[in-house]
């Protein structure tokens, strides 16, 4: 027959203590004595470490019943409080939650499965969890010298091995117990505050200002107890809570409008000067253009050096103007970007929406000054082209033309960027 921690638990529950592993039990009716059989039974001892020493098995009778550690696969039995304490809370870390065993302890009569659970041991198991969610925290565990390494400020070491000092951690925890509304709750909200499974809810900067936290309570060179922590808890909390608001001011809704419109305002300056700085350039080209007619009257070798001149300005205008639209090309780039490089929180998505349809608009407006302003130039160098052929001979004149097209490749292929 399968045995169960909770068929144990009934028999201590019935029996009466007398020393750490001896113990009397009535055997009140038949099925108290069909467990003390099944218990005791040559299958099950060896599992169970429980002996009987003397007495009648009998209804009515009382037998004598060796107690003792059962198999650990099946769970913890502990003769006292301070005896649970100073074995359960040395095996908190590191923690495994799946393979916590039930247990029970026989001076309170508690069993780790009932619904109605002692102050004291309310206040143990928050104490616990708050180890628990330390470790988490900590940068790592050596949990063969019962101590959780912290790295902040400076590197410093929360001991916890209770055992050295077990009357004063009972004392807290009676504390506890008896004032359950006030450091029990903090220590649950720290608790909560300490939960970073969601890694985009800022773990990392709540390590650091963790460890910060519990650096300042720490007295001297002394090391840092558990103990020590559970007093100052109260403090510990504010000044996590205090610090974190702190922090968090950066990330408040205002100053990510603030910083949408900053950057708005950057891209609408910078779209406004890509096309336009060469503006003043281009539209030198039609005075240049008219000043061979000015100077009509003057010889035809004078015409052709200031047509020469009005061809070397449009193709650098040219060249000005590629590089503004480059510019332009990468603005649009930066803008389509943005939404995701800038981090925006999904509540400003729709306020960037607007915005960057007001970008896009000045990014049309210019990519179509610069489609006239280029134009311009390409009319510039025709003209250019036509008055100094009809200025000199053909050959001359072929001449010219070639001349300008290798500088003209040569130059852009010394200022094309090189990706």
């Amino acid at each position: 027959m399968t045995i169960n921690f909770s068929d144990l638990v009934t028999l201590y529950r019935k029996v009466d203590i007398k020393e750490s592993t001896q113990a009397e039990c009535c055997i009140e009716n038949d099925t108290t004595l069909s467990l003390i059989e099944n218990l005791t039974s040559d299958d099950n001892s060896v599992t169970t470490r429980i002996n009987i020493l003397g007495g009648k098995l009998q209804v009515g009778e009382i037998i004598n019943l060796e107690i003792r550690q059962p198999e650990l696969s099946l769970g913890w039995l502990y003769d006292s409080i301070d005896k649970f304490i100073k074995g359960d809370f040395v095996r908190s870390l590191p923690n495994d939650k799946a393979d916590r065993k039930p247990y029970y302890i026989k001076d309170i009569k508690y069993y780790s499965e009932d619904t109605n659970t002692p102050k004291i041991i309310v206040a143990y198991k928050a104490v616990r969890e708050l180890l628990i969610r330390l470790e988490s925290m900590s940068s790592y565990l050596d949990d063969s010298g019962r101590k959780i390494i912290f790295v902040g400020k400076q590197t410093f070491e929360l001991h916890y091995d209770v055992s050295s000092n077990l009357v004063a951690f009972k004392t807290i925890l009676e504390g506890l117990a008896n004032n359950s509304e006030n450091k029990l709750k903090t220590i649950k909200n720290f608790c909560k505050w300490l939960d970073v499974d969601d890694v985009n809810r800022h773990s990392n900067e709540k390590k650091s200002i963790l460890a910060s936290v519990l650096s300042d309570i720490q007295t001297g060179s002394q090391p840092l107890e558990i103990c020590t922590v559970i007093e100052n808890i109260e403090r510990l909390y504010a000044a996590a809570q205090g610090q974190f608001d702190n922090y968090l001011e950066d990330f408040k809704y205002e100053k990510f409008v603030q910083k949408l419109e900053e950057n708005s305002e950057k891209f609408i300056s910078r779209v406004n000067d890509s096309i336009s700085k060469v503006l003043s350039q281009i539209l030198a080209l039609p005075i240049a253009a008219a000043a061979p007619v000015i100077l009509k009257g003057s010889s035809s070798n004078s015409q052709v050096i200031i047509y020469i001149a009005l061809l070397v300005y449009a193709i650098i205008c040219s060249f000005a103007l590629s590089t503004q639209k480059a510019v332009l090309n990468n603005l649009i780039s930066e803008v389509k970007g943005f939404e995701t490089q800038g981090k925006l929180p999904q509540s400003l998505k729709d306020r960037w929406v607007i915005e960057k349809a007001k970008i896009y608009d000045l990014i049309e407006k210019q990519t179509h000054l610069y489609c006239v302003m280029i134009t311009v130039v390409y009319l510039a160098v025709v003209y250019s082209f036509y008055n100094i052929s009809s200025a000199m001979p053909v050959f001359w004149s072929g001449i010219l033309f070639i001349v300008v097209a290798i500088l003209g490749i040569a130059i852009y292929r010394k200022i094309k960027p090189k990706v």
